[in-house]
């Protein structure tokens, strides 16, 4: 799978991606897809060690959420099957439907303070 994704490394180092995605839903299901959603990231972190971070974002009205998730390596991403199971997970809350699927090529600086 490195052909795949030959930028998984920068220099020796790991290149983290994130995907993030949004779906528009019926607001009365909110609550409960953003639930599941939590529970899929939690089993996802603990079966696949490229996982890095993920966070839900339930828009004001209800009407949509989206997903941010932070990886280690699209490599790893890709393992996981990320996108599958989250397919899966919607399809089974009717009146949801996935808006916008983007995947970046990330870095972070954390600045530290003395």
């Amino acid at each position: 799978m490195a052909e795949q994704f030959p930028n998984d490394e920068i220099n020796g180092k790991p290149r983290a991606i994130v995907h993030i995605f949004s779906a528009a839903l019926d607001p009365d299901k909110s609550a409960e897809l953003a639930s599941r959603l939590t529970d899929l990231m939690r089993e996802v972190s603990e079966e696949n060690e490229g996982f890095l971070e993920g966070r839900v974002f339930e828009g004001d009205d209800g009407k949509s959420v989206t997903v941010t998730t932070i990886w280690k390596t699209r490599h790893l991403w890709a393992n996981a099957i990320w996108d599958e199971r989250v397919d899966l997970l919607l399809e089974s809350v009717s009146g949801s439907e996935v808006l916008d699927v983007m995947c970046y090529e990330s870095a972070r600086i954390v600045p530290t303070r003395s």
